[in-house]
């Protein structure tokens, strides 16, 4: 019977932070922490008046804004955006980007993803990256309407043009915003003949609180509370007395979702209307 003790649970609030000269860096998620073979997660506040450059190398990354200070510049390939909440690049390799913080610090979530093998890219060319922040972000809602994502990293969501978002199948990463109430299905995730050993898969909660039930076990996460799920143990997220705001992340992105309890609504995802009362357009996760 699975238990709760089969998932990781890592408070990033209390985590070592080592020094670095634009802050401080946490290590919340490695292979060292939790076994993961194809993810690192690191937590990295940088100072005020101190810049953050982040070097792809032969790897993915995406870096994601949890808070931004007052005034902040992202600049990657030549040009340079505010860095607001909710904003980030993804790096694809040979790439970099730089984070600074003009006044007041900046607190950011950096992954880092090995390059997949050619059987898990399926044909996708793995670049170029790009900026994204919530405006550029198409968002989606469930069939429940218990839930909002807005994914900055996956292959199967075209943007308004048709083209996909993300040129690669090496991370799928992405907001998510459970209204009161909210849950998801209690499911596992699994390998594929392309990534047999399955995704690295994360929650990262940023507000509100949520409880991970495994089997007959559940436990209760405030903001700031990383979950590694390994390969094949089944669980579900529900919010706590109130919305809950969290970060998930998936890598590689070739896995299979087996959903283990009644959901008459199914897994059926839905872009917002372009305008008010406009069709809704459900998601191919294909």
């Amino acid at each position: 019977m699975p238990s709760i003790n089969d998932v990781f649970i890592i408070d990033s609030n209390t985590a070592t932070a080592v020094e670095t000269s634009s802050g401080t860096d946490r290590t919340i998620c490695s292979a060292d922490l939790c076994g993961s073979k194809t993810l690192d997660v690191h937590r990295r506040t940088i100072s005020a008046g101190k810049q953050l450059t982040v070097d792809a190398a032969d790897g993915y990354h995406v870096v994601y804004i949890i808070e931004a200070p007052t005034q902040g510049t992202v600049t990657y390939n030549d040009g340079a955006h505010d860095a607001e909440e909710g904003a980030g690049v993804l790096l694809v390799p040979g790439e970099s980007a730089s984070f600074e913080a003009a006044s007041g610090s900046m607190d950011v979530l950096h992954m880092a993803v090995p390059k997949p093998p050619a059987a898990v890219e399926a044909g996708l060319d793995g670049g170029p990256g790009y900026f994204f922040n919530r405006e550029t972000l198409r968002p989606l809602s469930d069939a429940s309407g218990g839930r909002v994502r807005r994914f900055c990293a996956e292959s199967s969501v075209r943007l308004l043009d048709g083209s996909r978002l993300t040129p690669t199948n090496a991370i799928q990463a992405g907001e998510m915003h459970y209204h009161e109430g909210g849950a998801s299905p209690y499911h596992s995730h699994v390998g594929t003949d392309a990534n047999p050993d399955g995704p690295a898969h994360v929650y990262m909660t940023f507000k509100g609180r949520g409880r991970v039930n495994v089997g007959d076990d559940s436990q209760e996460i405030e903001p700031g509370t990383l979950v590694f799920f390994p390969s094949g143990v089944p669980h579900q997220l529900c919010a706590v007395d109130g919305p809950l705001d969290y970060f998930e992340i998936q890598a590689w992105r070739s896995f299979k979702t087996n959903v283990l309890s009644e959901e008459p609504l199914g897994l059926k995802w839905y872009y917002d209307p372009e305008t008010p009362g406009g069709e809704r357009q459900e998601w191919d996760q294909s």
